[in-house]
């Protein structure tokens, strides 16, 4: 083979792309007129490539409108946390709730769960106090065995023993009310001293014979230690005792700092 027929033959090297060296632009290609084939070719590859157009066309359409569909979500996510976030802000405190105490006239304003001064467990101490010692200082001859029965239940030890001989006991009330008069037991306030409770209530002896003048209110202060048992499995002592409530000692004294005449 001669040396001409060897250049002749060999192939140029490709072009390395990104090395300073540009592809040649592609050359418009004559087509003849008469030739119908090549302008059937010709038209058909317009006609992809309009296509292929339009479908990127809608391509980044749809790109667009999803992006803004996500800026609008977001916006209004972000908006509607705002107007949460202003309404508890906005939210009004509930009212003030005012204690007048009957016998001096002072006025207390008692605290309220919203302004975070009572916890919700104090909160649960307190219901349990009242509820205790309302049913264990009042007597009513026809419900007698209910108050008996939810006392007892909550009381621990030596606590049931103390209130059973009290109630059946000769100066109990069972014994010197019977069916006519009722205690009604109401509990006025509650602290707190460590672990320990202060219920103030009022005890009114209330005649069920026409004609019977009723005696004066007595006010008592109930010294209370309490604790917290494993919450009762029978549903009827559930019922009454939801949250394993034990009162362990407990000791009734008058409140000669609210006698009146009838306590004395």
């Amino acid at each position: 083979m001669s040396l001409t027929a060897r250049f002749k033959t060999k192939k140029p090297a490709a072009a390395i792309i990104g090395a300073g060296v540009t592809m040649p632009a592609k050359k418009a290609v004559a087509i003849d007129p008469n030739d119908d084939l090549a302008v059937g070719k010709w038209y058909l590859s317009q006609a992809r490539e309009m296509e292929k157009n339009d479908r990127e066309k809608e391509r980044r359409i749809s790109k667009l409108a999803w992006r803004v569909a996500g800026a609008a979500l977001a916006f209004a996510g972000i908006a509607l946390i705002g107007a949460i976030s202003l309404a508890v802000l906005k939210r009004p405190n509930p009212p003030a709730v005012l204690r007048v105490d009957q016998s001096t006239g002072k006025v207390d304003v008692l605290p309220t769960t919203a302004n975070g001064h009572v916890t919700w467990p104090e909160k649960t101490d307190r219901a349990n106090l009242r509820a205790y010692v309302e049913a264990r200082e009042s007597y009513d001859w026809e419900t007698i065995n209910d108050m008996h029965e939810f006392v007892m239940f909550e009381s621990d030890g030596h606590e049931k023993d103390q209130y059973d001989s009290w109630l059946r006991g000769p100066d109990g009330p069972l014994t010197t009310l019977k069916d006519q008069y009722r205690l009604l037991a109401k509990v006025t306030a509650i602290t707190f001293v460590g672990d320990t409770a202060q219920v103030f209530f009022t005890v009114r002896t209330k005649p069920l014979t026409a004609g019977t003048k009723e005696p004066d209110p007595v006010n008592y202060i109930a010294t209370i230690s309490y604790k917290y048992v494993n919450v009762p499995e029978k549903k009827d002592e559930q019922d009454m005792d939801p949250t394993g409530y034990r009162t362990v000692s407990y000791r009734r004294d008058k409140d000669w700092s609210r006698s009146g005449s009838g306590d004395k």
